[in-house]
């Protein structure tokens, strides 16, 4: 007994300590997380979207707002987004947004949505089916719904057709992609038609460097009962270039990474955001990490203002 009880304290002792497993796929999960740094009329501190170390891939977000906390989950489960909280409602606003959420969206089938909100926004139910066409680059989706905001209550449909194409032309490669969609309101004998186009392209012209440039459109006609549903006139252009430097030292367990700039310019606004960062392999992580410095231009000159970010990378 004694020379057992000796035996098992001594494996007991030689033991490896657990380790935690990171799902094989965290490190490009981070590329998606946000660091929260707001200083206009209060202060915000925080991080959204940082993923959970657990499979499938869980999402937190919490925030401190000046007059409220922004706290909950989220998730997509196959074709299933999951979503649990108090939500952003902006800097100084007095609450979040409440809101509980199970949407069933998958490229072709059947479709549901289950949402309730708080704060003055809509909630809705809706039913519907997509399906797929041209080897499946074109969606069509039709949904049948009610969805509630203030005192109003809306029956309502919703139709989408959408598609895209991409292709590389040598070292380019370019994508362009359009949605038409229409949502009705019966009751209130309302509709509201909007087109998105979209198109991007990006290249390599040399080994680790990447130069990418995007370019959004939205054209909307009509009205709409439910004033969440609503869209408007929208422009976007975005631009990058990234760098990303070679690994010469396999052992190193610091080092730079890569650096990139990019550019954003809201033309409802008349408001441009440039973006400098920094990314450094660290040996222990998963995902490059590093700090993005920017500035913001606005129409007016009087909101200019300086942006900080935590930014992430896949290796």
């Amino acid at each position: 007994m004694l020379a057992l009880s000796l035996a098992a304290t001594a494996a007991a002792q030689t033991s490896p300590p657990p380790s935690l497993r990171l799902p094989a796929n965290y490190g490009p999960r981070l590329g998606g997380t946000e660091l929260v740094v707001g200083l206009d009329g209060g202060v915000s501190f925080g991080v959204r979207a940082f993923p959970l170390p657990v499979q499938p891939d869980v999402r937190l977000v919490l925030v401190r707002h000046p007059r409220y906390w922004e706290y909950g989950v989220y998730t997509r489960l196959d074709d299933t987004s999951l979503a649990a909280g108090v939500f952003d409602n902006g800097l100084n606003a007095a609450r979040g947004i409440p809101r509980l959420e199970v949407r069933h969206d998958p490229w072709r089938g059947v479709q549901y949505t289950g949402l309730l909100q708080g704060s003055g926004y809509h909630s809705r139910f809706s039913a519907g089916y997509a399906l797929t066409t041209l080897r499946d680059r074109v969606r069509v989706l039709n949904n049948v719904g009610v969805a509630y905001q203030g005192e109003v209550a809306a029956p309502y449909t919703q139709s989408e057709v959408g598609g895209g194409y991409e292709r590389t032309l040598g070292k380019v490669n370019v994508g362009l992609a359009s949605t038409a969609r229409l949502y009705t309101f019966p009751v209130q004998k309302q509709a509201q038609g909007s087109v998105d186009f979209s198109v991007r392209a990006s290249v390599t012209p040399a080994a680790g460097l990447t130069v990418s440039a995007s370019h959004f459109e939205r054209f909307v006609a009509g009205r709409v009962a439910i004033p969440d549903f609503g869209l408007g006139r929208y422009q976007e252009t975005n631009a990058s270039v990234t760098y990303r430097l070679p690994v010469r030292d396999t052992a190193s367990v610091f080092g730079v990474g890569a650096v990139r700039s990019r550019v954003t310019h809201y033309w409802q606004e008349d408001r441009t955001d440039l973006w400098n960062d920094v990314l450094f392999r660290v040996q222990a992580l998963p995902s490059l990490v590093g700090a993005g410095i920017g500035y913001e231009w606005t129409r007016d000159g009087q909101s200019n203002k300086w942006l900080f970010s935590l930014v992430f990378m896949p290796r």
